[in-house]
């Protein structure tokens, strides 16, 4: 019982065969990674997939959890409506790891649809959840989700409530798959989205560098302004999905890595020790 495997997975929305077109073949190891990432997620038969997105409903002081009867979402922000997913939840899970954030100090918010209208968010899942649970939908999983969004808190703090997703998933019995959902730097290049920094491959080699060496507490550490600088959104996601891992002797496998559009895109495996 408990975490099966784990992935960190990039999100643009560009290789998603409807909505990118010709434009995907620059990112043909990215696609090819994911395939094959999402093909080994469902050989595991996982009870639950957890996602953890940077999308969602982001909070300074909270972490949060979309919690309905049946989550949905389209691209439709990328000018694809038709393109859409829906999954179950596992509101017994949310209640629980609500639970136990609560005793342990973290706030952790579920947001019903009355709950998303107050804060002004959308009734549907991000594109942080729905391009990884694209690509494990189209290998044949079609498993209960629950969608964690990060918050803003420390990285220990995120850690932490990682750690407490495993502790929740084992007293519950629950067979799961975690997947960190987040790109890295978006300044790789002139013409990136978010604008060029040279610093912002720095950042990307630093991650990858620490993930293959399995020195998962040292990305904890990175300076703040590297951070900044590199313009990601896949850190804190990251670190809570390593948090998941703690003590499990989990190892990285890096599948693949490129930056075809400027921003960072990096498939890995995380899995149990070999028998």
């Amino acid at each position: 019982m408990g975490i099966l495997m784990a992935g960190l997975a990039p999100h643009p929305p560009v290789i998603i065969p409807e909505i990118g077109g010709e434009r995907r073949l620059a990112a043909t190891r990215t696609i090819k990674a994911l395939a094959e990432l999402a093909g080994e997620v469902k050989e595991q038969q996982p009870d639950l997939l957890i996602t953890i997105s940077p999308h969602g409903p982001v909070f300074t002081d909270a972490i949060s959890i979309l919690e309905q009867e049946v989550l949905q979402g389209d691209f439709a922000d990328f000018g694809y409506p038709a393109v859409s997913l829906a999954a179950a939840t596992n509101s017994g899970f949310i209640e629980s790891l609500r639970n136990n954030s609560a005793a342990a100090g973290i706030e952790v918010i579920s947001l019903a649809t009355a709950d998303l209208a107050t804060y002004n968010y959308p009734n549907r899942l991000d594109h942080g959840v729905l391009v990884p649970l694209y690509f494990i939908r189209q290998a044949g999983l079609a498993s209960p989700i629950v969608p964690i969004t990060m918050g803003l808190l420390a990285y220990q703090r995120l850690y932490d409530f990682g750690l407490l997703i495993q502790q929740t998933l084992a007293e519950m019995k629950i067979k799961a798959v975690v997947i960190a959902s987040g790109d890295l730097s978006h300044r790789l290049k002139p013409g990136a989205p978010a604008g060029f920094n040279p610093r912002g491959k720095e950042f990307d080699q630093r991650v990858l560098s620490h993930l293959e060496k399995g020195q998962y507490g040292e990305l904890l550490k990175i300076e703040s302004q590297l951070v900044e600088k590199a313009g990601e959104c896949g850190l804190r996601p990251l670190i809570i999905m390593l948090g998941s891992l703690q003590g499990l002797s989990f190892r990285a496998e890096i599948k693949s890595y490129q930056g075809p559009f400027g921003v960072g895109y990096a498939v890995v495996g995380f899995y149990p020790p070999l028998n």
